[in-house]
């Protein structure tokens, strides 16, 4: 048990991260109009992100690296023609829990779909910089990623709404 005790910050870290995460999400499930927007305005969310408009997704992450996996839950919000943020929430032996952020760049599709491209670095002891290219339709969000220290894998979302 002592072992753990100079780790308790980081566990203390990400709680309030997943706390934070968690308002967001339960404010964003409020109906739309004025009240809503001051709802999860009043959350500290990202910089970089706008408040509407703003959606739910549900999934999972799967590491091809090391087989490792977990729930993941995002809050998008369109910030403009081009530009996407999505606010990770991911889980790991259903007890740890680790939030990031990522601006994805959007290029609209034929069929009204998406591809997107985006990076973010979540710092050496988690992998270091991890690059995003997937898919965007109005119910999926599916991105391989892989990270400056060798892991690899799928993100997959489905709209909660």
């Amino acid at each position: 048990m002592r072992a753990l005790l100079p780790l308790a910050p980081l566990f203390l870290l990400a709680a309030c991260g997943s706390a934070r995460f968690e308002r967001a999400w339960e404010a964003s499930a409020a109906p739309r109009g004025a009240a809503a927007t001051a709802a999860v305005a009043s959350v500290a969310i990202p910089s970089g992100a706008a408040v509407e408009p703003r959606e739910r997704w549900e999934g999972s992450w799967r590491s091809a690296w090391n087989g490792h996996s977990g729930g993941l839950r995002g809050l998008l919000w369109r910030v403009d023609e081009q530009h996407l943020h999505i606010w990770f929430l991911s889980t790991y032996a259903r007890i740890l829990s680790f939030e990031h952020a990522t601006l994805f760049h959007l290029t609209p599709r034929a069929d009204g779909s998406f591809t997107l491209a985006g990076q973010q670095d979540l710092g050496a002891l988690a992998g270091g910089v991890y690059r995003y290219e997937g898919t965007l339709d109005d119910q999926h969000f599916e991105a391989h990623y892989t990270a400056e220290n060798g892991d690899h894998g799928t993100f997959e979302l489905r709209s909660a709404e």
